[in-house]
């Protein structure tokens, strides 16, 4: 398995309640595919540099893991699917 990092911007109009069942959906996904989370940092609510689907500001969230293919394939489907993921970007950190 390699070691990822993920960071994901969520609407800022949820709710907690909402902003927490994301990640922890987020870390489902990744556990029920054959992966590890190792940790999860939440960056708060923070404003952008220019607008993404008519948001200005979003909830950011930084997961690291331990994965494989299938995990990403996985965690790239469902992020997709969900409607309150304004972006996401995943990066290997076994390739510095």
């Amino acid at each position: 398995m390699k070691k990822y990092e993920m960071m994901y911007i969520v609407r800022p109009d949820v709710d907690e309640e909402t902003l927490k069942a994301t990640r922890e959906a987020v870390e489902t996904t990744i556990s029920k595919n054959g992966g590890e989370n190792v940790a999860s940092k939440d960056f708060g609510k923070r404003r952008f540099a220019y607008e993404i689907e008519d948001a200005r500001e979003g909830f950011y969230t930084v997961t690291t893991f331990d994965a494989k293919n299938e995990t990403l394939n996985e965690l790239d489907r469902i992020m997709k699917l969900n409607d309150r993921v304004l972006r996401k970007m995943v990066i290997s950190l076994d390739d510095k």
